[in-house]
């Protein structure tokens, strides 16, 4: 079972590690201004709020997992190919909502069905995860060794993009059925919870625990100083260290990651979620100052270790508050939440001003900028340290 979620995260980060890093210079090739860039991928942030949220509510329902993430991995491949034409900024947006709504979801369903098949989740579930991050960083030094892809060739991206997502439709027909549709569960795994047959979205929402909504806070503003860096370093490397073949510099963020997604669960439990929340956001804050001086080439390397603290950290601790809150029946709900909220919309405002600032100001008042932002969710992770005890 575990090897079967582990080849399918492998697949399906090898795509991230082709989209994230490339994306933003498709868009800048098409004549994109860097206010233009900062809102279209804001506006492909914000489908990771509805996409996720709908499709995480319609998993749970019919308990389809499989099937929907099937049409998902088609209905990604066909929207990505309008890249290949020259588009306007209307049409780019239509096509970035289009495939965001595809897209996004795929990670929180399949962080939802590992849940809920993997007969020891907390454990297998950073076991399985973990090829995620060695698909992220072995296709991208794949990348920067071969020297196939670079900045100037989207059509290449495209064709890599459409194979890779080949491969994983034939990896979700391996992944478990449930089958059924959830049913409630006969206890209650937190407080003020109502187990009810005909619970509604909403009330299954306000019934979650104040743990879990102060983590998606903290992960919501984490997310928010994060798009300065998914959405706009790419050409911070290309404007500013004149670099072209940037795959490998974006694989040596998710290499720093692998080992705090592998064993990182077992320092959550020892330490508790709001330390770790607390040292993910510190270690952002500290990165982005140093992206903000521009230093020295090895410098900048080194910055892009914090990684393993606002990536892979950050996600592993709220994976273990979901397992550890959350009833089985609606983690599926829960994942779309934590991918919807901190990274959709938190991407989507955290996006857009990046870019306006960018646009305004340059590189180093942006990433001025997302070190604050950063900084707020240390405040926020000291100011409700007691509720996580």
């Amino acid at each position: 079972m575990v090897l079967k979620f582990s080849i399918n995260y492998f697949i399906y980060f090898a795509t991230i590690a082709t989209v994230v890093p490339y994306l933003q210079q498709i868009l800048k090739m098409q004549g994109f201004r860097a206010y233009e860039i900062g809102l279209l991928l804001g506006i492909y942030e914000i489908t990771g709020v509805f996409g996720p949220l709908l499709v995480g509510w319609f998993a749970d329902k019919i308990g389809k997992y499989r099937i929907i993430l099937l049409i998902l991995a088609v209905g990604s491949s066909i929207s990505f190919l309008f890249f290949i034409f020259d588009i306007g900024f209307i049409t780019a947006a239509l096509v970035l909502i289009l495939f965001g709504m595809m897209y996004r979801p795929i990670a929180s369903l399949t962080d939802a069905l590992a849940s809920r098949t993997l007969p020891f989740a907390i454990r297998q579930y950073g076991y399985a995860r973990i090829w995620g991050s060695i698909g992220f960083v072995g296709i991208s030094f794949f990348y920067q060794i071969w020297g196939f892809l670079d900045t100037s060739s989207p059509e290449r991206v495209i064709f890599i993009f459409l194979i890779l997502m080949g491969l994983l439709f034939f990896s979700n027909l391996t992944l478990p059925v449930i089958s059924g549709a959830s049913t409630p569960n006969s206890g209650n795994l937190y407080p003020n919870s109502k187990t009810n047959e005909k619970q509604n979205l909403l009330k299954i929402i306000k019934s979650m625990p104040m743990p879990f909504w102060i983590g998606i806070s903290a992960a919501f503003i984490i997310k928010m100083s994060m798009s300065g860096y998914y959405s706009f370093f790419s050409i911070y490397l290309n404007e500013i260290y004149k670099i072209n073949s940037i795959s490998g510099i974006w694989g040596l963020g998710a290499l720093a990651e692998i080992p705090v997604v592998l064993w990182g669960s077992r320092f959550v439990v020892r330490y508790g979620v709001g330390k770790m929340l607390g040292l993910a956001a510190i270690g952002t804050v500290i990165r982005f100052l140093i992206y903000a001086i521009a230093p020295p080439l090895p410098f900048m390397l080194i910055a892009q270790l914090f990684h393993a603290l606002s990536f892979g950290l950050l996600h592993i601790t709220i994976i273990v508050l979901i397992n550890n809150m959350i009833p089985e029946k609606s983690r599926a709900l829960s994942m779309a939440i934590f991918g919807g909220l901190s990274y959709g919309l938190a991407g989507f405002i955290g996006s857009s001003l990046s870019g306006l600032i960018l646009e305004t100001s340059g590189f180093s008042v942006m990433y001025l900028f997302c070190a604050l932002i950063s900084f707020g969710a240390v405040l926020l992770v000291v100011f409700f340290r007691k509720v996580f005890n």
